[in-house]
């Protein structure tokens, strides 16, 4: 779980300064590693789990659908992190940075297209 939580955490940081390359590749090559290890332990279902929360995050954070989904999927993230027998703790912080992080993108990307 350590891997998936690490490796989405170096993709943001990759976001937040984009050009860094060996952040994105190294986030993407950990999250990897993660899920394959959640899918050898059976939990195959719990990383379709947080996927779907980030994708409602990150629609949600760009305003394509009403932001209180986005506030239920990052409430949800620490559930299904408990259930697959991990700490929800650990996925506080990731579900606040994620929520923080695509916020700021959709807006840049309102900013950028009010521009043309």
């Amino acid at each position: 779980m350590s891997w998936l939580v690490g490796g989405v955490l170096l993709v943001c940081v990759e976001f937040c300064r984009p050009g860094w390359v060996v952040f994105g590749v190294a986030g993407g090559v950990m999250a990897a590693v993660g899920g394959y290890q959640l899918a050898q332990r059976g939990m195959g279902w719990g990383v379709a789990g947080l996927v779907a929360c980030w994708l409602v995050l990150a629609m949600a954070a760009f305003g394509a659908w009403p932001r209180w989904l986005g506030w239920l999927a990052s409430l949800a993230l620490p559930l299904i992190c408990w259930r697959m027998e991990a700490h929800p703790v650990l996925m506080l912080p990731v579900a606040a940075a994620t929520w923080w992080l695509l916020g700021i993108a959709g807006r840049a990307l309102q900013n950028k297209s009010g521009l043309e």
